[in-house]
């Protein structure tokens, strides 16, 4: 059993190859297991953090929410991106400051502190990975910070349907949700896709939007940068 479960997580997670497998092997069998449904949190703002989080499938969202209630979507884990947030919360031997849902059903596992603090004492290799991971989130949220503060909404907006669309250019999503990614209110983002649909760049569904120019609608996304 211990052997399957090892070439599942190396098959995502091959830098843990580089821990020394005695302490992998503790690891292994001290890790805890998570089947999350869509919708359910994966951690809570405030909560403390005693786990490093990696995803082995499914879309984990991981957003902040102001004392009004407006929301902010920080970043997203796919399959085989460990959780910026958790990183440097076990670094810091700090609590959350942000809080995860699961997009998707989720599978994900959560390696204890304990094992966390070996494998970094013991591999360089998984130390470096660890750090990048860190200047990697650092730098997601700079340019989170530079699109929220400088960049217009209808610009975003048009980023956000690029990078969300699937192969029938639809992206299934909700005002709400998009307003959550972009920082900005529901109302505003309503607006603008008015706007885009006016000049049939969108067609607006119930839970979904259909992109029907997207040559139009990634020029837009482009001036960005």
């Amino acid at each position: 059993m211990l052997q399957a479960i090892e070439r599942q997580w190396l098959c995502f997670f091959p830098i843990l190859n580089s821990i020394h497998t005695s302490t992998r092997n503790k690891m292994l069998e001290n890790v805890i297991h998570l089947n999350i449904s869509a919708g359910q949190m994966v951690f809570r703002d405030g909560e403390s953090c005693q786990n490093y989080l990696l995803v082995l499938s499914g879309i984990v969202r991981v957003q902040k929410i102001s004392q009004d209630g407006h929301e902010i979507t920080l970043y997203r884990l796919r399959t085989g991106e460990a959780c910026e947030i958790t990183t440097t919360c076990l670094l810091a031997n700090d609590y959350y400051h942000a809080e995860a849902v699961a997009e998707s059903d989720v599978t994900a596992v959560l390696i204890p502190k304990k094992y966390f603090q070996a494998a970094l004492v013991e591999s360089p290799e998984f130390r470096d990975y660890v750090y990048k991971g860190v200047e990697g989130g650092i730098n997601i949220l700079l340019g989170l910070i530079e699109d929220v503060a400088f960049g217009p909404v209808d610009t975003r907006l048009a980023k956000d349907l690029i990078l969300n669309k699937n192969r029938n250019n639809e992206v299934l999503t909700t005002h709400h949700e998009i307003a959550s990614n972009l920082g900005t209110a529901r109302e505003v983002v309503s607006r603008v896709l008015k706007r885009f649909e006016k000049k049939s760049w969108v067609k607006l569904q119930r839970g979904k939007i259909v992109i029907l120019n997207p040559q139009a609608i990634s020029s837009l996304a482009e001036t960005l940068g």
